[in-house]
This record gives structure tokens, sequence and C-alpha cells, in this order.
């Protein structure tokens, strides 16, 4: 009986949340696309060149529009966090929740979580926008 071997080396690499969908396209994978695209169509209907330019454009301005939205994103929370720690040690009046808790203290420390940066007071963790008044 003949023996068969299993090639199980794989380059399968792993990414991270930013890079899935068109984040995690490289240049060099928007040209193997592009290249696997251009040897599996139709050779009785292939696509005329306008075609094949309007797809790039299209795809290079989606993955432009995306890198664009990340950049902003990164930018707000680094304005966010630069505009919190500028709270730490003061007296700060919020209201928090649903209910508008009137939440009086002296900003403990500044932290980021899902994405927001955010004021601890006594234990409880504040957004910016609830903040109603600050004391030097």
């Amino acid at each position: 009986m003949p023996v068969s071997s299993v090639n199980t080396s794989t380059s399968v690499r792993t990414v991270e949340a930013d890079e899935i969908g068109f984040a995690g396209l490289t240049s060099q994978d928007f040209m193997k696309l592009l290249i696997a695209q251009l040897q599996n169509q139709d050779p009785t209907n292939p696509l005329d060149s306008d075609q094949l330019l309007n797809q790039i454009t299209q795809m290079r301005n989606l993955q432009s529009s995306i890198e664009l939205e990340s950049a902003l994103k990164n930018l707000t929370l680094s304005q966010q966090l630069s505009g919190a720690t500028s709270f730490l040690g003061k007296m700060v009046t919020a209201l928090h929740g649903d209910n508008d808790q009137e939440i009086q203290g002296i900003v403990e420390r500044v932290q980021v979580k899902d994405g927001k940066a955010l004021l601890t007071i006594e234990g409880t963790d504040i957004e910016l926008s609830e903040v109603v008044s600050v004391e030097a």
C-alpha cells in the first residue's frame, strides 16, 4: 500500500483586527488580486482597458478611504487623550449615565477604553462629553 505524504506547512499569516478586509490589503496583495483577475477572465469576453482601469481606481479609492478613516480615528483619540490629561488632579463635575447622576471629584487618572478617552473620578469612569465644569 503506497504511503501518501501530506504537506503540513502553511504560510497563513495572522492579522490584527484593523487589517481585515481592504484595510489589510497591501500594494502587493492588490497586484496579486489584479493578476489573478486577469488570468481568470473569460478569454472570449476580456475586460477592455477602460473597465480594468475603472476597477483599479475604485479599489484604490476604497483602500484610501479606509486608510483615511483609520488615521482620523487615531487623530481624534489622540486629541481626546491630550484634552483628558489636562483634567488630571482637577476638581470636575459631570452628569453621568442615562439618569444624569451628578458626580463630583478630583480626576485620578485618564485611560482609553473602547476607543474613548475616559476620566476616572472616585473609581467611576466618565466620558469627556459628560463633564459640565472644571475647577482649577
